[in-house]
């Protein structure tokens, strides 16, 4: 009995070494992040539908919502009843006739560009989805889970990072929630307004597979 018991500390120890080294991981990523009202990183990465280079320096005055993308993620996923892409195609066009630009931004190392091509093709998505190579994107924005939200001001300014609302209870209640950030966020950039919410809230999802 003893002998169980140290074994299973011994495990124990090692779990919770080999959590710390990932958190730690993470946290190294967060660190080199872009910071809040800074400029936002600049990239060029590749349109999953038309195989054609998408720049940030391509939308200028205009207001730039990146979406870290997944094609299974229950959290991101289109699906009939769940998922935050039902929201995003909805905002997408709630937005089409303003200076909006939403991006997705694909950066887990299991799902491959065709993959991802076609997800966007079945369900019609209506924003472009680009494919982010070795989390490059990602890691220069600090994303940690799909879908992480990152809005990008007219200046090209990092000015909000977080969830799309309140933390909903499950992905089923996607888009539900009294306490919307996203929205408002948006509506504040285009007026010249000051932020409503926080410029950094929680962010709910599935962890971004990085490579």
């Amino acid at each position: 009995m003893t002998r169980l018991l140290t074994s299973l500390t011994a495990l124990i120890v090692l779990a919770a070494a080999a959590g710390f080294f990932l958190i730690g991981q993470k946290d190294a990523h967060a660190a080199d992040a872009a910071a809040i009202g800074a400029a936002a990183p600049g990239f060029t990465a590749t349109n999953v539908k038309t195989g054609e280079d998408v720049s940030l320096d391509d939308f200028e005055d205009q207001v730039v919502v990146l979406l870290f993308h997944s094609t299974s993620c229950p959290w991101y996923k289109m699906t009939e009843n769940k998922g935050y892409d039902r929201v995003f195609v909805e905002m997408v066009n709630n937005y089409a006739d303003q200076d909006v630009v939403f991006i997705g931004i694909n950066s887990n190392k299991n799902e491959s560009a065709d993959k991802v091509k076609a997800y966007v093709e079945k369900h019609e998505i209506n924003y472009v989805v680009v494919k982010d190579p070795n989390n490059v994107i990602a890691d220069a924005y600090g994303a940690k889970v799909t879908p992480h939200v990152m809005v990008i001001d007219q200046e090209k300014k990092l000015r909000y990072r977080g969830g799309v609302e309140k933390r909903p209870s499950n992905p089923g209640a996607c888009g539900d929630s009294d306490e919307q950030y996203l929205g408002p966020v948006i509506d504040a950039l285009l007026d010249g307004s000051d932020l409503p919410v926080d410029s950094e809230t929680q962010a709910v999802g599935c962890g971004i597979k990085r490579v």
